[in-house]
């Protein structure tokens, strides 16, 4: 199975002293499976849509399965030259084609934005979140919320802010792929049944 990432920053594992981030920590021991970790820092969901097909397109192989996993909007969020970076119509927006697109390519699957140590952009990431879910839900495809556990984790808090104040360590993002993990939606994308396959 291929498993191709777009996103950003958390998804690439920034702040995590072993590289692996929460998409590595999924796949662990699972030879079954090659990780195409395709997160880059900064980038909104504009950048993603703007990339994500043409990275994909050379990854493919008509031989193994393909699953497309997308984790962005924080960056979005962002307040920059007194406006936000994306606003949250065109980041509806762009996630709307995104999700389209790769669900008619393969099985798709979105997982959510974590939370940051700003309390204001936390706030709007949480607003982001929350649109992101409907517009997935919408599309049928599987959204993973993980922002509502990891506002309440201490370990992810503490991380956070001993770093970047956004970016957390290994535990942090351990904690955030054990609750990826242990999602059934997570559980029947990445299994090797022929019928979530076919598509």
């Amino acid at each position: 199975m291929r498993l191709l990432a777009f996103g950003d920053s958390f998804l690439l594992g920034v702040g995590d002293p072993y590289h692996l981030g929460w998409i590595g920590r999924t796949v662990l021991g699972r030879t079954d499976v090659t990780l195409y970790n395709l997160g880059v820092r900064r980038e909104t969901s504009g950048d993603i849509a703007a990339r994500w097909r043409r990275e994909a397109s050379s990854r493919m192989a008509s031989h193994e399965p393909l699953r497309l996993v997308f984790s962005f909007g924080c960056n979005d969020c962002v307040l920059e030259d007194a406006g936000l970076r994306v606003g949250p119509a065109d980041t509806l927006k762009n996630t709307q084609m995104i999700l389209a697109e790769a669900a008619a390519l393969a099985p798709t699957l979105m997982v959510g934005p974590p939370p940051v140590v700003d309390p204001l952009h936390r706030a709007r990431v949480a607003s982001v979140g929350d649109a992101l879910g409907i517009v997935a839900g919408q599309l049928g495809v599987p959204y993973i919320d993980v922002f509502t556990a990891l506002r309440q984790a201490e370990t992810w808090e503490a991380e956070a802010a001993a770093g970047d104040g956004a970016h957390p360590g290994a535990d942090a993002y351990q904690q955030m792929a054990d609750l990826v993990m242990s999602h059934p939606a997570w559980r029947a994308f990445t299994s090797d049944d022929r019928s979530v396959q076919a598509h």
